[in-house]
């Protein structure tokens, strides 16, 4: 039902013929945020599906859509975010399949400069204990952060974002450092490709940091319509490796 809900927002806004003067700019696919906020009188809607998978220990592995975001101009410089990944269906050796509801997040973002050369922009978002087991941490979670890029070219962008998250695991309260770096490239007016690292390192020493590299491709259907295909490697045991793809649209 969510992935028909997808196409039916795509066939709408085609058939309505919604259009704005420059290309729609989303926050999927990859770690990073990106810097951009929507419009006022703008609902930007994200959708997505991932495949995880571990090949270490008990090899776990979870499917996950439909990764919805919805984003809306509060004002010229700030936004408002609504973040669920939705439903999670999780595998591991030895163990049934467990179905579980991930949390809703609430936040948004607050441009703090934007130029032509380089962007900053603050994000903030907190995430709420509405979900099931083995997806919700039973507790409100605060993730603040700064978004950044800068332009190399008209075709090349390097990015990266700087981000504190706190979260509840059984009775403690775990503080964990979030950083990224990333390139964007700019193939042609509609293709588009990006690669990037990320670290979370929570403060807890019993729990092992992650590291990760991803990339994947955009595809720009209409100034309204941004399609995407991801991947991600895990760079330690600790870390998974990822699959995935999803659809843009606003209107």
């Amino acid at each position: 039902m969510k992935k028909s809900y997808s196409f039916l927002l795509v066939a709408l806004c085609t058939i309505n013929g919604w259009a704005h003067d420059d290309a729609i700019t989303p926050d999927r696919p990859g770690f990073s945020t990106g810097t951009r906020t929507v419009k006022p009188n703008v609902v930007n809607v994200e959708l997505g599906y991932q495949y995880t998978f571990n090949n270490y220990d008990t090899k776990p592995s979870s499917h996950t859509l439909p990764l919805m975001v919805l984003r809306t101009g509060i004002s010229e410089n700030a936004e408002f975010d609504i973040q669920w990944d939705g439903i999670n269906v999780d595998k591991e050796d030895g163990s049934p399949t467990a179905h579980s509801k991930a949390d809703l997040a609430v936040g948004g973002k607050y441009k703090l400069i934007e130029n032509e050369q380089y962007n900053l922009t603050l994000l903030g978002v907190l995430s709420l204990p509405t979900g099931t087991a083995p997806s919700t941490s039973d507790s409100t979670d605060p993730l603040v952060g700064l978004l950044w890029d800068y332009s190399l070219s008209d075709e090349n962008t390097l990015f990266g974002t700087v981000q504190a998250s706190s979260s509840q695991i059984d009775s403690n309260r775990i503080y964990n450092q979030q950083f990224s770096l990333g390139a964007s490239f700019a193939h042609t007016e509609s293709i588009g490709s990006f690669i990037e690292v990320y670290t979370i390192m929570p403060s807890e020493s019993s729990m092992h940091d992650t590291k990760t590299i991803d990339g994947g491709m955009t595809y720009l259907l209409s100034n309204d319509i941004q399609l995407d295909f991801n991947v991600g490697l895990g760079l330690n045991r600790y870390s998974s490796n990822f699959i995935g793809f999803g659809i843009a649209t606003r209107f």
